[in-house]
């Protein structure tokens, strides 16, 4: 089959993520993968640099598997806060337009609403091809601008309404789905997927230690991820001081940045936590299950807000694979598809629990290894990108014929 990713943030600079191993777990089954980008990280390389309407085309981009094949086009816009969204919403139309003609595309997979959903779904009408919307989030709640969250909200109603299926990674994405209008007979689950290949128990690499200034008896609690405003970390980073008075070698390891990264560094530094605190900015993603396998504990450490509530974060799936035990604010989308205990997770409710499980996990070697043992073992059965890629394969083909 053509298949055609749309999605409206930057594919090559974005941490990787579901659509990046969808996408390329379809080109490894054979199909031939296209994919529609924005540039949303942007910038001027100069003053005179207002940008182009010409589409840049990146031929066999492969982020998460080897061996994979994305052929990326880049719409052009005009680089200006502001303009450059909106007229990337008109570019991008064309540039779809001209993807579904010329490549003649079965199906399109649709991860975006504002900038390019209700596009997508109109030029599908147009020209009798599927569209399979992707809900791995509350779209709304991720727009910066709460004035704006409204007017995406009712173009999700629309272009729920306009899909031929949607699959979600949780059964609370199912219902919030369902509740903005998509037809329950189209809403499927469609579990995240992770490449074992890939993310699976290692030796642990002595150079990431000696990178970061950390001892050889240095016990590593690991958060990875961008830092939302919601991570959590502000109100756990505290605490982790109780930690380190009942295990003096724990170390508490930062892998990510983003919009908290300067609040978090300040907090660190008032708590004067420096030496027991570091954060390691963004790292490339083949390195990804090396820092996991550095780990003798990993969190999650989310609130639970609008934004989190239904939501499954990627980077759960990987802590399991390496076996890691993994100690996660009880965040519903996420207790209700992986249930606790004998699947590697112990859910906590605030961050003294958080504390609490932390310090029994790096205490009693015994309880972390049963966890580590668990989650490896489910996630073997349960998230294999090959099983997961197959699934929605079948979900394609479906909707190609029911079309």
């Amino acid at each position: 089959m053509n298949i055609l990713f749309v999605h409206e943030v930057d594919w090559l600079n974005k941490v990787v993520f579901d659509i990046h191993s969808l996408a390329e777990a379809m080109s490894l089954r054979g199909h031939k993968i296209s994919a529609v980008d924005y540039e949303n990280t942007w910038q001027r390389n100069h003053f005179f640099d207002l940008g182009s309407f010409k589409t840049r085309l990146f031929k066999g981009v492969s982020r998460a598997l080897p061996g994979a094949s994305v052929n990326l086009h880049r719409p052009g816009f005009i680089k200006m806060p502001g303009l450059s969204r909106l007229s990337v919403a008109i570019t991008t139309y064309y540039e779809i337009c001209r993807i579904v003609r010329q490549e003649k595309i079965d199906a399109i997979v649709l991860y975006s609403v504002p900038t390019s959903g209700l596009q997508a779904v109109s030029i599908a009408g147009k020209f009798s091809i599927p569209v399979i919307f992707r809900s791995i989030d509350i779209l709304n709640q991720l727009v910066p601008s709460p004035a704006l969250r409204p007017f995406t909200r009712f173009l999700e109603k629309k272009v729920y309404a306009g899909a031929d299926k949607i699959l979600t990674l949780t059964p609370g994405l199912s219902e919030y789905v369902i509740r903005l209008g998509a037809d329950r007979r189209k809403v499927n689950l469609l579990l995240m997927p992770v490449d074992t290949g890939i993310f699976h128990p290692m030796p642990e690499p002595g150079y990431l230690r000696e990178k970061w200034g950390l001892a050889p008896h240095d016990r590593v609690v690991l958060f990875m991820g961008t830092l939302f405003d919601f991570s959590g970390l502000d109100t756990f980073i505290p605490g982790f001081a109780k930690v380190t008075e009942k295990v003096p070698e724990a170390k508490l390891l930062i892998l990510g940045d983003g919009p908290q990264r300067a609040r978090l560094d300040a907090l660190i530094s008032e708590l004067k936590l420096k030496d027991r605190v570091i954060i390691t900015g963004f790292q490339p993603y083949d390195t990804m299950p090396q820092y996991i396998n550095l780990a003798a504990v990993c969190i999650n450490t989310f609130n639970v807000t609008d934004a989190t509530r239904d939501i499954f974060p990627g980077k759960t799936v990987q802590f399991l694979a390496c076996g890691k035990p993994l100690v996660a604010t009880a965040l519903p989308g996420m207790s209700a598809v992986i249930p606790g205990e004998k699947q590697g997770i112990v859910y906590v409710t605030t961050p003294e629990e958080m504390v609490k499980e932390i310090i029994s996990l790096l205490e009693y070697g015994e309880r972390s290894q049963r966890l580590g043992e668990a989650g490896l073992a489910y996630i073997r059965q349960s998230h294999s990108y090959e099983s997961i890629a197959r699934q929605l394969e079948e979900q394609i083909v479906e909707a190609i014929m029911q079309k």
